[in-house]
């Protein structure tokens, strides 16, 4: 009910003034109608993709956020964290900063490539860390180590490629188009299907790998399988709304808290629908609605995600 709400809020409100019925109006004339006036195109190719972005980036977050945790068995664990996203964004600086002309395509495929490089070095290491601790800061260490190569390949580069780079780091929905979307839905599934072809597994190495194993499922496999899903989620994300902060880690927290669960078959629903309604409530709030200034999307995002990630720290510092 919620997720519906804040779906509808997404579409009725903005910085543009158009009635509630006006915006019922033309929602129900449907994609093809022939009075393409300045509401319809805000309504159709802005407000409607942006809400759509919000909803698969925030449920694609929040899963791989979840598969991340399950795997490495770490709870703070998460796609911002363990520097997958950073991945991502060196991914997407190659491709912005160099200027490549590849379209929507390429820029997927940047950050999808570098998610996963940063991925397959954390878990080639994590075998050899013993502690949550260890692999967290793992994770940060290539995320500054990718970072630091951002900078570098900022050093340099002509304004237009920075200015380009600087507004795709604030993080926003509204750059999604519909030309868009059937990739970013598409990577979406792909994570989905590799999940659900995973639960076994998931809710099996909570009992440690042996334990796994003794179940009989070939460990290697789908460890593989879960980690590939994580980082194309977390790649798209990435690719087509910025850096976002804390979701990914937080919202399947949230997820158990809510539904009072850790049978990963509850989870992996509860965490997208979860995911989806924080990333439209982080959307709506960047807007700068009712008189406050807009701010970036990556910014509030961390300020609603932060809380939860202290909350689940709280219990475990003594």
């Amino acid at each position: 009910m919620f997720f519906f709400v804040f779906f509808s809020l997404t579409l009725f409100y903005g910085s543009a003034e158009i009635s509630f019925f006006d915006v019922l109006k033309i929602l129900f004339s449907g994609a093809g109608s022939t009075e393409a006036t300045v509401e319809w195109r805000i309504v159709w190719d802005f407000r409607l993709p942006r809400a759509l972005a919000a909803t698969l980036a925030g449920a694609s977050l929040s899963l791989s956020g979840l598969l991340l945790q399950s795997v490495f068995r770490n709870p703070l664990a998460g796609p911002f964290v363990l520097g997958i996203s950073s991945g991502a964004s060196l991914g997407v600086a190659f491709f912005l900063l160099a200027g490549f002309g590849l379209g929507s395509l390429g820029l997927l495929s940047a950050a999808a490539l570098g998610a996963m490089a940063v991925l397959a070095f954390i878990a080639l290491f994590s075998k050899f860390i013993s502690g949550n601790a260890g692999l967290l800061v793992l994770g940060l260490m290539a995320g500054y180590f990718a970072d630091a190569i951002v900078s570098i390949l900022m050093h340099g580069t002509s304004a237009d490629a920075l200015r380009s780079f600087a507004s795709w780091g604030f993080g926003s929905f509204g750059r999604l188009r519909w030309a868009e979307l059937p990739y970013f839905a598409i990577c979406g599934l792909l994570g989905l299907i590799l999940s659900v072809f995973c639960v076994k597994y998931l809710n099996a190495i909570a009992l440690g790998e042996d334990g796994a194993k003794s179940l009989g499922i070939n460990v290697k496999q789908k460890r593989l399988l879960s980690l590939l899903a994580a980082a194309i989620l977390a790649a798209a994300a990435t690719a087509f709304c910025g850096p976002i902060g804390f979701i990914g880690m937080a919202t399947p927290h949230l997820a158990r808290g809510f539904f009072n669960s850790d049978n990963q078959r509850i989870l992996i629903p509860a965490s997208l629908l979860t995911g989806a309604l924080l990333a439209l409530a982080a959307g709506l709030l960047s807007q700068g609605l009712w008189g406050f200034p807009p701010l970036p999307l990556n910014a509030v995002a961390s300020l609603m995600g932060a809380p939860v990630v202290i909350w689940v720290l709280l219990p475990r510092v003594k």
